[in-house]
Parts: C-alpha cells; structure tokens; sequence
C-alpha cells in the first residue's frame, strides 16, 4: 500500500495541466463515481495512517489517537465513517478489501467508544475525551459510522455505541443554544452539537428520552442560523412559533456572520451544512426532517452566493486563517442541491467536486498538500465531508436542474453588506472588495472566463492594497479608523477614509474606487504625527498564489521584458523597471506616484494550504527621516484584471494626475476604452 501512496505521489508531480480537467456539467453519474473514487483514495492513504491499539482489544486508530483533538478522536470518528461507507454503501470495492474495510472501521469505532469517559480505557496520550466543546461532533460521526455497520457489529459493542452517543446527547437536554452576533458567533457549536441529539433521536426511537432530543435537535437548528428577526417571528416550524424557538440569534440580520473576529466565509457556510448531517440522520433512519433543517436555508445560501466565485469558491473579504484550498464545503452544495433542490448549487457542486478531485490527484491520493498545519486531520475532515455528499445524494437524491455562477448575471454589480462594513463589485472580469471593519483591506481577484485549469490568483492578504510602514523604535498597535464614507458610482463604488496606523505615528487618508469591467484604482497618502525613521514601506500589497495548485509558476512582465517566478525554486526580490508590471497577463499594475513596484518571490508555505508571493505597488527598504505634519508616502496604482501585458503597457502610458487649481486630478485609463476621473 505504501508503494502504491509513493507511486501517485511521484505521478502527481506531472499532471497539474490535466488535473483541472474542468467540465461545466457532468452528470449525477458521474459525480456520484468522482466522490466514490475520493474516498477509495483516501482510504488508501489512510491505510499508511493507521495503527493497531496495544491497550485495547480488537480497535485501532489513524492519525495521532489523541482525546479531543482534530487529529486524534475526530480524526478517527471521520475515518472510520469513510470506511464504513465505502464497504457499505458503494461497490467500489472487491470482497477482499470490502470485508478489510468494514474491519477496520470496527477497529476504530472500538477505539472511540472504549476511549470515552464513558468506558475505562485511555487515549494515547493518557487522557480520556467526551462532555468537551467538540465531544458532541465526534460522537455524532461515530455514531453515523456505526448506524451503517449496525448489523456488523456485536452487541457489546452496539450499547458502548448507545451509552456514548446518548451520553453526549443528554448533555443538551437542560439550558438554551448560546449566541452570539459579533466578533464570535455561536452558530457552528450550535452545529455540531445539534449533529450528537440528532442522531440520538433518529437511531434510538425507543430510548425514554427520544422524544426530548427531538425537541432539542430543533432547537439547535434554529438557533444555529439565527437572525434578531426571529426573535419577533410569529411563524410555525414544527409545532411551535419561530420566536418560541430561538433563544438568541448568531448571524447579522443581513446573514453574515463573524467568527474568530472578523467576516468568515467559513463558518457561515458550515454551520447551515452541520445541521444538514442532522437532517441526513433523520432522513437514513427512516425519520422525517424536521421543518427547522430549512430554517433560513436559502437566506444563507443568498448571501453566500454573492461571494462565491466562478470556480465555487469563496472569496475571503476579511481575510482566511485557515487552508485556503481546504476544500470545506461540498457537504454544503450537496445539502442544498438534495434538500432544497436549487439548481446554482447543483450546478456549483459538481464543478467543486472536480477541483477537489484534482487536489487529490495533485497529492498522490491526499487531499490536502504539505502547507496544511492540520495534518491527517485535514484529510479526514474532507473525507468526512465527501461521505456525506455521497449519502446525501443516495437519501435525498438530485436537483432537476442546474446552473451556475456564470449563468447568474443577477451576481453581478456592487453590493454593501453593513453589518460587516465591506463593499463589493463583481463583473465578467473582476471581483473587488474593500473593508472597513475587523480587517482593513482591499482585494483585487480576476475571475474571467478561460482559466479553468488556473483559477486561483490572488490571496486575501489582511492589510491588502493598505499595505504597512516599518517604524525605527516605533510604537505597538493596528490600524484604528478615524472615519470614512462610501458611494456607489455608475461604474462602480468608490470610499475614502482615515486612520491612524504604527500605533498613532502615521496617519493613512485612502481612497479606493472599483471602476467598470477591470480597473481598480488605490491611492493614499501618509502624514508623520511626529518626527520619526521610517526604516521599510511594504505599500498596495497583493498576494499571488504560486504553488502546486497554479502550477508553480507566474510569468512576470515589465518595460524590459519578461520572467518565469517559479513556486518552490527561488527566493528574490524583483525590482521592477518603469512604472507598470503583469502577472501571467492576468493582473495588470500601473503605479503613478508611489516607491517603486517590487515582486517578492517566495520559497516555503508562507500561509495555511498555500504559498503566495507579493506584488507591492510601492515599495522601499531604504531608511529616511520624516519630520512631524510632513509626507511620509503618497500612493496612486491602479490595476487592471484580465489585462494583457500590451494593454498594460499602453494603460500606463495614459494615466497621469493633473493639477488643477482645486487640487489634483487622476486621469484613468480604463481597458474598455475612454478614462474615469478621480479627486486626490
């Protein structure tokens, strides 16, 4: 086995351009078989994770086998469902492997219920797990993972499977769901512990207190994703006015949502599709869904729409602390186009699908390459989530029809999402964001037709566009908004605003303005609060992706020509000639005033589940004294998406600022054609 994982690891180095092999539809076939072979590969690789228990009869775990943590409990309850369903649930397999499979998922199975505070036995590292903030989550996996090997499994072990998972259920049986709207939402707790009491209740109907997890299960979905309008909604869901249900809501009125403080994509997703493996369980065992699985449903998914890309991907307005090719969210798609049957996430499934299956290529059979910091637990979280897909699919069945987020041009245009304090505009070109809240940035992503096989190219840097200044002895302390204002524009959105950034030693006035089909224009200017050294300016940053997934490499044009940037091969600073440069003619830059434009190549993973490399629209490492009430910097870049390195070139060579008597004008000229005016 371990042969054949260095096999696909050594071929995987050679396939980046088939493995985004993108079709824009396949059929439910053909997806149904691309999520079976995710799981027989992932099964594969898991068998190089895998060890044999030396203190507990007949179980086993893979990764680290340690209580409560990604990699040890949860990594083993999500593995052994990957198993299970395989042996069970697909005839991917021969009798052989099929008969070893549902063995092994025994085998692990074994390890979590003996392991749990409910049993006597311990983890690897000494320490029981159960009754903590994930515990519900593991026992509802391991408790699926076990209703589909129900008839396998001896009856000792069926009643430590009962005993655990109905344990972890009665911890919800008293108190309300928590909630929380700022900064740290409640909704993915809500989740995942919804995951334990809904299982209870749909596979041990006869247990005394089914009827009471019942009641809590709904609870839980409708206090994950909960809204303040609830609080006032006279509507009945089960039995019982929605206001009678929700106790506190987690997302904003509008359904963002903020977790770990700021705007995250992630969690806003997640938590919707946790409470769809609730209605999975009830849908297996036999068991109506309850109303509450929609509850607010299709709210969700209208938000998160307005920021996926073509390629099914979100975009990270506030920034992304975890993998940014996690793959985290087929799971998601797979409930929405079952249950809800909506043909944009139908269509948005399979093409998500493909690029997941490509990441398992790309790694020889992994999902996820060497940048992710969660290790074996990063491959059984996705599994995890292919299972469900799979299952879903298998219960509930398809959408009729699909579409996609190219065939949505209702998408497109500028949008403002208040609670969050951030602005966006898509086009056919572009998408362009800009925050004012939790994370101060702006964000620049090509998004045209035609780079299936390359979708990603930039990353959401958290001070992107704003940039930094290196301050001598300077004092501690982020960016702090002194005001700013927004407007949309007939060609786009424009905002202007102040802060005071190096802990109140400089003082940044900004403009930002998206402007028609792919132009995009950053201008700033810089005042000392006092005397001060400035010893290094990092201005209008801009992540490019430049790893296994893009191909390892970027084209780098300027004045004097071109360069391939490779991923893992060099590390440099390119010092750029002129006052324009292109990226893969995808991403054009033309820098007006400002230090000079810089490409920073870089080596090793410089962030969760990719490398980026930087391109600065002004940069300096040169010291120099500036007195207090002078001019620390002046920016004015603007960029261009889905620009060639000609049309760059020629763009640079029209735009300019004109000094009027009422100050200076910028002059923009757009790739469309004609220019766009802006007030410095």
């Amino acid at each position: 086995m371990k042969a054949l994982i260095t096999l696909l690891l050594i071929l995987s180095t050679a396939v980046h351009a088939d493995v985004y092999n993108i079709r824009p539809s396949i059929s439910n076939r053909e997806l149904m078989d691309l999520y079976t072979q995710m799981l027989v590969d992932s099964c594969r690789y898991a068998e190089t994770q895998w060890h044999e228990s030396t203190t507990i009869p007949d179980a086993g775990y893979w990764g680290d086998g340690v209580a409560d943590s990604n990699e040890g409990v949860r990594a083993v309850s999500n593995t052994a469902l990957a198993y299970a369903t395989l042996a069970k649930k697909t005839d991917a397999l021969d009798a052989k492997t099929r008969e070893a499979y549902r063995n092994r998922a025994i085998a692990g199975i074994h390890y979590v219920v003996r392991t749990h505070r409910t049993g006597d036995p311990k983890c690897v590292n000494g320490k029981q797990w159960g009754a903590s903030w994930q515990s519900a989550m593991y026992a509802g996996t391991m408790g699926f993972a076990s209703l589909l090997l129900w008839d396998d499994m001896d009856a000792d072990l069926r009643a430590s499977v009962e005993k655990v998972v109905t344990f972890e259920a009665n911890r919800f049986l008293k108190g309300k769901p928590p909630g929380q709207e700022a900064g740290d939402t409640k909704a993915e707790e809500n989740g995942w512990d919804q995951t334990a009491i809904s299982l209870a209740a749909a596979m041990f109907p006869q247990n005394p207190n089914a009827q009471k997890w019942e009641q809590k299960s709904i609870e839980y979905m409708m206090n994950t994703v909960s809204v303040r309008q609830d609080l006032k909604d006279s509507t009945i869901v089960d039995g019982q006015r929605v206001k009678d249900w929700v106790n506190i809501p987690n997302y904003y009125p509008d359904f963002t949502l903020e977790n770990h403080g700021f705007f995250h994509p992630s969690y806003t997703m997640v938590s919707p599709a946790e409470v769809g493996q609730g209605a999975l369980f009830y849908a297996y065992a036999g068991r109506p869904i309850p109303q509450a699985a929609g509850h607010h449903l299709k709210d969700n998914w209208g938000l998160l729409q307005t920021i996926m890309m073509p390629h099914g991907f979100w975009a990270y307005t506030q920034g992304m602390d975890w993998a940014l090719n996690s793959d985290g969210h087929t799971h998601y798609l797979a409930f929405l186009s079952s249950y809800l049957k909506d043909p944009l996430a139908a269509g948005m499934e399979k093409i998500v699908a493909q690029y997941v299956r490509g990441h398992q290529l790309l790694h020889g059979g992994r999902f996820a390459g060497a940048s992710s910091r969660l290790g074996y637990a990063r491959e059984a979280i996705t599994a995890e989530r292919i299972v469900y897909c799979l299952m879903l699919h298998q219960t509930l069945g398809f959408a009729p029809e699909e579409r996609t987020i190219r065939d949505t041009p209702e998408l497109k245009g500028v949008r403002k999402y208040n609670f969050v304090d951030v602005m966006t505009h898509r086009t056919d070109s572009k998408f362009v964001s800009f925050s004012w809240k939790n994370q101060i940035m702006g964000m620049v992503m090509p998004i045209g037709p035609g780079h299936e096989g390359n979708p990603y190219f930039t990353t959401p840097r958290t001070n992107g566009l704003v940039g930094s200044f290196a301050i001598k002895d300077g004092r501690p302390g982020g960016p702090r908004v002194i005001g700013q204002v927004w407007s949309s524009t007939l060609k786009g959105f424009q905002t202007n605003g102040t802060m005071l950034v190096n802990g109140g030693d400089l003082e940044q006035r900004l403009k930002f303005a998206s402007i028609g089909e792919k132009t995009v224009v950053y201008a700033d200017r810089i005042l000392a609060k006092k005397s001060l050294t400035i010893t290094g300016e990092l201005g209008v940053p801009v992540g490019i992706q430049n790893d296994e997934y893009t191909g390892n490499q970027r084209t780098l044009y300027h004045s004097k020509g071109s360069q391939t940037v490779t991923g893992p091969g060099t590390e440099s600073l390119i010092r750029i000639p002129g006052k324009w440069a292109n990226v893969d003619g995808r991403l054009g830059i033309v820098a007006v005033s400002g230090s000079g434009i810089v490409y920073q190549d870089v080596t090793g993973y410089n962030r969760d589940g990719a490398r980026q490399d930087f391109l600065y629209g002004s940069f300096s490492d040169n010291p120099r004294e500036v007195k207090a009430g002078d001019e620390a910097a002046r920016r004015v870049v603007a960029l261009y998406t889905e620009t060639s390195s000609e049309d760059t070139a020629r763009l640079a060579g029209l735009t300019r600022i004109e000094k009027t008597p009422s100050g200076e004008i910028l002059h923009v000229a757009l790739p469309e054609g004609g220019e766009y005016q802006i007030k410095l």
